[in-house]
């Protein structure tokens, strides 16, 4: 039998952040149409997650060494919609950039004849209302679920993380964040569930 395409890491960083500083996770993905929907707040390590595991991935498959105690995957095609940046020369707002790149992650991953297509998508819909960003982000996920790939989602729609309870592939984990003595603190750990606070 032909194993699952995925990622299975443990103790997995970002090799650019310093020893003392990095906080390392583990991470495990399997199956196609498997989606992580990552939330928590700003600043919490959600961006980061995702760049670690993309990078990891790109080093894995150009045949280098990544920063993790062990990293095994499948062969993937990388879609990311990270950083998106809006266009004043071109005329495209943030909004509009982002939809065309949301656009062409779903098209990459109809291709069922390729590899399958690990998404990491950073904060979905970000360039529109809290109501349209909920309806918008629901139906996109539930399609893109459907295709050949797998992947992340990160958003601080908790309203979304109820696509759990509907949607067998889809699970939520979280990053937390506490507050100490007047002072904003973050473990950068990866947990399991939606995150408890706002």
């Amino acid at each position: 039998e032909e194993d699952l395409p995925g990622i299975n890491a443990i103790d997995m960083g970002h090799p650019l952040i310093a020893d003392y500083k990095r906080v390392n996770n583990d991470f495990q993905m399997e199956g196609i149409g498997s989606l992580m929907l990552i939330t928590g707040s700003n600043m919490s390590g959600k961006s980061t997650f995702l760049r670690t595991i993309g990078i990891n991935l790109c080093l894995a498959q150009a045949g280098g060494p990544v920063c993790a105690r062990h990293f095994l995957t499948s062969l993937l095609r990388i879609c990311c919609s990270l950083r998106i940046k809006d266009d004043l020369e071109e005329g495209v707002s943030y909004f509009y950039a982002e939809v065309k790149r949301l656009k062409r992650i779903l098209e990459d991953t109809k291709d069922r004849s390729s590899l399958p297509v690990l998404f990491l998508i950073d904060e979905i819909f970000k360039g529109t209302n809290n109501h349209e960003r909920i309806i918008g982000s629901r139906y996109y996920l539930e399609n893109l679920i459907t295709h050949n790939g797998l992947g992340l989602v990160t958003t601080h729609d908790l309203d979304i993380s109820s696509l759990e309870y509907e949607n067998k592939g889809i699970t939520n984990f979280h990053f937390q964040d506490q507050i100490m003595n007047g002072q904003l603190i973050f473990d950068y750990k990866l947990h399991q569930g939606p995150c408890p606070t706002t």
